[in-house]
């Protein structure tokens, strides 16, 4: 359906109020639909960034700023409108605006226009590019499973996913056991790691997500010395290898040892034994 179906009552969505954000993954590869689901204060930063280069990212006289949030491929969904308050300083000062403050979280763009790098249009680009696809019946809360083979993601991205209870990961993760994979994006360090117990992987995985080492002897070391703080920021999960629920204990470890000495993590990871 087109925009106005849905956002029947801005009357003034023009070039000339309104830009659209099309935000996207910064640096560290955050999914800009995490933040909005993580927190508004947070989602809010991401609007304040004054600079794109060639002059200010929201030029006057434009007053709004019409905020989605890329959920996967050229899908975003709805982030709020902002009504800019003040461009003097080196970041524009924003706030939410109560304009279908309702559909936050819910409403989903689809983008069909050329510019695929890009993330601040025109509404009349937009408007000619783009059609609204789906409406959430509940706010978005997290990403859906995308498959064993893709499960690469950092601690903000699980932590959203456990504390939101996920029904598609809990139910998956915890009827496998297996091998996992913790990654140091700073140092390039692996920790290889097995699932055996309750809950499998999904078990296992919360040991992490909510106590940071695992109550492993070279990440306890970690905690220590760097604080919680660098596993939240640092830290990325995979899985290696998957093993049904009747597969020995023994033969999984036999499987996790084999892991550390193909990727040398008793050498150069977090693995002491």
């Amino acid at each position: 359906m087109k925009i106005f179906q849905i956002f029947s009552e801005l009357e003034d969505l023009n070039d000339q109020n309104y830009r659209f954000h099309l935000a996207k993954p910064a640096g560290d590869g955050e999914l800009p639909a995490n933040v909005i689901a993580r927190s508004k204060d947070e989602w809010l930063g991401w609007q304040v960034y004054k600079d794109r280069g060639n002059g200010e990212r929201f030029p006057s006289p434009v007053k709004y700023i019409f905020s989605f949030a890329q959920i996967n491929g050229n899908e975003f969904i709805f982030g709020g409108i902002f009504e800019i308050l003040d461009r003097n300083g080196t970041e524009y000062k924003v706030s939410y605006t109560n304009k279908y403050e309702n559909l936050i979280g819910r409403g989903i763009l689809t983008f069909e226009g050329d510019n695929k790098r890009g993330t601040i249009f025109r509404p009349s680009y937009i408007l000619n590019n783009s059609r609204i696809t789906e409406v959430y019946k509940t706010a978005y809360k997290g990403e859906k499973f995308p498959g064993i083979e893709n499960v690469n993601h950092r601690y903000k991205d699980l932590k959203l996913i456990y504390d939101n209870k996920l029904e598609d990961w809990k139910s998956i993760l915890s009827n496998i056991k297996g091998i996992y994979l913790l990654t140091d994006t700073l140092t390039g360090k692996h920790y290889v790691g097995s699932a055996k117990g309750i809950d499998s992987i999904y078990g296992r995985w919360s040991n992490y997500i909510y106590g940071f080492d695992g109550g492993n002897k070279e990440l306890i070391e970690l905690r220590k010395e760097k604080g919680i703080e660098y596993f939240k920021e640092n830290f990325k999960f995979s899985i290696l290898e998957t093993m049904g629920m009747g597969v020995t204990n023994d033969n999984i470890e036999i499987k996790e040892s084999l892991w550390k000495e193909k990727l040398m993590t008793r050498k150069f990871g977090y693995n002491s034994n």
